[in-house]
């Protein structure tokens, strides 16, 4: 059996029929050597005996199952400890390949070394352009708006709201569609697993920059994303957005641009704790 080119990792967590589209996806269009690892979260028993179910049969796909629920950072570590490929293509479960979509963004980064990190195209379930890329956080974002700050960066990184039909440079990627050159990953120490389920995606890109490689959105890739299908929105998800945020920030910024940021998320937050269900409750748990 020959070496694959791809591993794809990806996390089941109580969603094993959104996994089960997704590995039906990658079967369908792939078409260079590949593996899947599928990570579950410990799931409970009738979700993952679904998955074994249809895992059985797939010599290409290996399930490897996790004692405790230990989120998104750690659980695709534990999948990279068994990928066996040079690219390494972190992919949500609630997601699906409409296109060979790990062939085309594998030939772009054979031809651009420089390239480390990659996205695709997502799109929503009615074929609208979602989030493939973002800007870092920043001051200058949060007082002036994106337009204004992308201004303000080395590569002037376009807008998400454009539709680009060319392969172009970005800040941050997609969480749900992180495409890595392998021995980039490892350089770097892969995922930081302090963050349990958000802001991975603007560390490790901060990091994959850092190390002198580029990041890159690949267009003519694309997967389509049914946003939230394997974690429902919550206050406890909102709670954990927050959580991640304040590491991202003791993390990368200085202690001034820190706390100008906390400042004015708190203030954000206070405003809108007059408004929503449980708005109270997430701005008390920021000021703790």
């Amino acid at each position: 059996m020959h070496k694959p080119k791809v591993s794809f990792i990806t996390i089941n967590y109580n969603s094993s029929i959104f996994t089960i589209g997704l590995l039906k996806s990658i079967e369908k269009y792939t078409t260079i050597e590949y593996e899947v690892i599928v990570v579950d979260n410990k799931s409970k028993e009738n979700d993952i005996q679904n998955l074994e179910k249809y895992i059985d049969s797939k010599t290409k796909v290996r399930l490897v199952k996790n004692a405790e629920n230990e989120g998104f950072a750690t659980g695709n570590m534990l999948g990279a400890s068994f990928a066996q490929a040079q690219y390494m293509f972190f992919i949500n479960n609630d997601t699906q390949l409409l296109n060979d979509t790990a062939s085309i963004i594998a030939e772009y980064m054979d031809m651009h070394l420089d390239i480390s990190l990659a996205t695709a195209k997502v799109e929503d379930e009615n074929g609208n352009f979602s989030s493939s890329y973002k800007l870092f956080p920043s001051v200058m974002k949060e007082l002036f708006g994106n337009s204004v700050a992308r201004k303000f960066t080395k590569y002037n990184f376009p807008s998400n709201k454009i539709k680009l039909d060319k392969p172009s440079l970005v800040e941050v990627v997609s969480g749900s569609c992180m495409f890595f050159r392998a021995d980039t990953f490892h350089d770097i120490g892969g995922f930081d697993t302090e963050f349990f389920l958000y802001c991975e995606e603007e560390d490790i890109s901060k990091r994959v920059w850092s190390s002198g490689k580029k990041v890159a959105f690949v267009p003519d890739a694309k997967i389509i994303h049914y946003s939230g299908g394997s974690s429902q929105k919550s206050f406890e998800m909102e709670r954990e957005y927050y959580i991640s945020y304040f590491i991202l920030l003791k993390k990368h910024f200085g202690f001034f641009s820190r706390n100008f940021l906390l400042i004015l998320l708190l203030i954000k937050l206070f405003r809108r704790s007059f408004k929503r269900n449980y708005g109270k409750k997430i701005f008390y748990c920021a000021l703790q």
